[in-house]
């Protein structure tokens, strides 16, 4: 009789304190919320307490472009952020593009090179009626001096690589037009060419959700 007289204090026990930690408090774990990270919708069930929405921390880190790893030695958790860019006119991620630059005494750097905006569409739609030669006569636009037969990097962050990444080298000719012809990646490396010119390079870039173009000029010497 006395075990039942125990038990039934318990579950009493057991119901108040739920009670009293129900009204004081509100916590769904089973809430799907609808997140906008860098552009991109994602949707992911979440912790709501108290009006706060919690998520694991590794898919925010990865969504954000960022390595997270936890160290059981130091029971510390370390989120790497890499350098991400976005176009102010329609919020895309623009690509960095460096050169190689390498001194007498061996030194050797990656050079950022500028990009002009071509045409591009995302949250909007974004064309210029304009060739990428009168794209960078306009913008007067002077072009980056480069040793022939070196290399070019072109790079995305982690998690916002393009489905297609084409790259179209413009060169003159004998007429005096500008010609393009596609052409392939080492990598993320652009080898450039041998002979001495100026050159307009241009990286389209295609997603699910959009694609993008921008531009830039050489002068191989």
């Amino acid at each position: 009789m006395r075990k039942y007289i125990i038990a039934s204090i318990v579950c009493v026990f057991v119901v108040i304190t739920v009670a009293a930690y129900g009204a004081s408090s509100s916590l769904d774990f089973l809430t799907s919320e609808k997140f906008v990270i860098n552009g991109a919708d994602k949707r992911l069930s979440v912790i709501n307490y108290n009006g706060h929405a919690y998520v694991p921390l590794r898919f925010v880190a990865e969504q954000m472009a960022a390595d997270v790893y936890y160290r059981e030695d130091k029971r510390t958790t370390y989120i790497q952020q890499y350098s991400v860019k976005f176009d102010e006119r329609i919020l895309t991620p623009v690509p960095s593009v460096a050169y190689e630059k390498k001194t007498e005494s061996g030194i050797v750097w990656m050079q950022e090179i500028p990009l002009l905006d071509g045409n591009a569409c995302w949250t909007d739609c974004f064309k210029l009626p304009r060739s990428a030669s009168e794209i960078i006569k306009q913008a007067e636009y002077p072009p980056v001096a480069v040793k022939p037969e070196s290399d070019i990097v072109i790079t995305y962050p982690k998690g916002m690589v393009p489905k297609m990444l084409e790259v179209v080298m413009e060169s003159e000719s004998g007429t005096g037009k500008k010609e393009g012809k596609a052409v392939p990646l080492d990598g993320s490396r652009l080898h450039l060419p041998k002979k001495p010119g100026l050159y307009n390079i241009l990286i389209s870039s295609t997603w699910e959700r959009g694609q993008t173009l921008y531009i830039f000029a050489i002068d191989v010497k």
